[in-house]
């Protein structure tokens, strides 16, 4: 018969030199996560990544509740943005001639007329918007300058530069007109800023006008 150890008997125990190298071996296994700086990182992200995952799993399952708070949100910020400013979302509506002056446009749709009488050789709109003005300018002299039909230029684009509202109830306003012309060597581009002056309290009423002539454009 084989004889059993007796239970007494202790097992041998490893060697200091074999306990060090068990170790030596686990902290070669041990993987790039478990390292001080990892486990930092993770300790960082985590409670962010697990919000999110949960954050849409509520949307999943709530659907319904998470559009309408969305529409809400997006009602709440675009109520708070037509009162600030006056526009609409998207720029729906939205006219750079509306100075939002006192309730009014603070005289940029008397502005807005001006610039259009003078593209469209219309003298007559042009002395009747000139008339509270004590030192008009030569009507016939800018439409024969600026003018597409007498000048030959044409107008691209029209661009309120800004606006400012001063002490004394008058508006600055600064317009720049984008023109062309066609020369010898092909396409010649300039501009040209017109600096009115309204009253907003006067039915936006146009008391001075100065014209920064035509400078051709840079590039």
């Amino acid at each position: 018969m084989i004889s059993s150890p007796s239970p007494t008997q202790q097992p041998p125990q490893p060697s200091e030199q074999e306990k060090k190298k068990v170790v030596r071996n686990t902290l070669a296994r041990r993987r790039a996560g478990q390292t001080p700086v990892a486990l930092f990182i993770k300790a960082i992200f985590r409670p962010i990544f697990k919000g999110l995952y949960y954050l849409l799993h509520a949307v999943r399952k709530h659907k319904l509740i998470t559009l309408l708070v969305i529409l809400l949100l997006f009602a709440s910020s675009s109520i708070v943005n037509y009162v600030e400013t006056g526009q609409a979302p998207f720029g729906i509506g939205y006219d750079q001639f509306n100075f939002q002056i006192h309730g009014g446009d603070g005289g940029g749709e008397k502005v807005k007329n001006w610039l259009y009488a003078l593209r469209d050789d219309d003298v007559t709109t042009i002395n009747f918007l000139d008339s509270f003005m004590s030192s008009p300018p030569d009507a016939q002299t800018l439409v024969s300058t600026y003018s597409q039909k007498l000048s030959h230029l044409s107008w691209k684009t029209i661009n309120v530069v800004g606006r400012i509202q001063e002490s004394d109830t008058t508006v600055d306003s600064l317009v720049e007109v984008d023109l062309s012309n066609f020369g010898p060597g092909g396409a010649v581009t300039g501009y040209a800023l017109f600096h009115f002056v309204t009253v907003a309290q006067q039915g936006g009423v146009i008391v001075a006008i100065d014209v920064i002539p035509t400078r051709a454009s840079q590039g």
